[in-house]
């Protein structure tokens, strides 16, 4: 399985989980020569769809899920999407860093194992992965 981190995730944390994970790829947009921080969403959506195998999202940008136009990139490469909740943003990235390599495999176990396409990653009080 392979795990795309967009801008809006923290390209450190995306690094450790590139560490940490054995198992599957593991790449940030920031990673991506391809890709820098003028691309939009619905390029990179775009450019990643082209590939021969499915890529995994992981966000921190729920507005993708909003606009229209970037929301149909998506819908068009039928991507599996994880979006970080609200929570996140308020969090300090060491914070953030724990929680979310401690969910880490909540979400493979998800992308891989749950039919459905978009899950959002709650930060709050009780750590989950949820369908949306």
């Amino acid at each position: 399985m392979r795990f795309f981190f967009d801008r809006n995730f923290s390209l450190r944390i995306a690094r450790m989980v590139e560490v940490f994970e054995l198992a599957h790829t593991v790449r940030h947009h920031d990673q991506d020569a391809r890709f820098d921080y003028k691309t939009t969403d619905v390029e990179w959506l775009q450019a990643l769809g082209s590939e021969p195998e499915p890529w995994t999202i992981i966000s921190g940008d729920g507005r993708i899920l909003k606009n229209k136009v970037e929301r149909q990139a998506l819908d068009d490469t039928g991507f599996q999407f994880f979006c970080l909740s609200r929570q996140w943003m308020n969090m300090k990235l060491h914070e953030q860093a724990w929680k979310f390599v401690k969910l880490w495999p909540d979400v493979v176990e998800a992308a891989t194992n749950v039919r459905h396409r978009i899950f959002e990653i709650s930060g709050g009080k009780s750590l989950k992965v949820e369908p949306m």
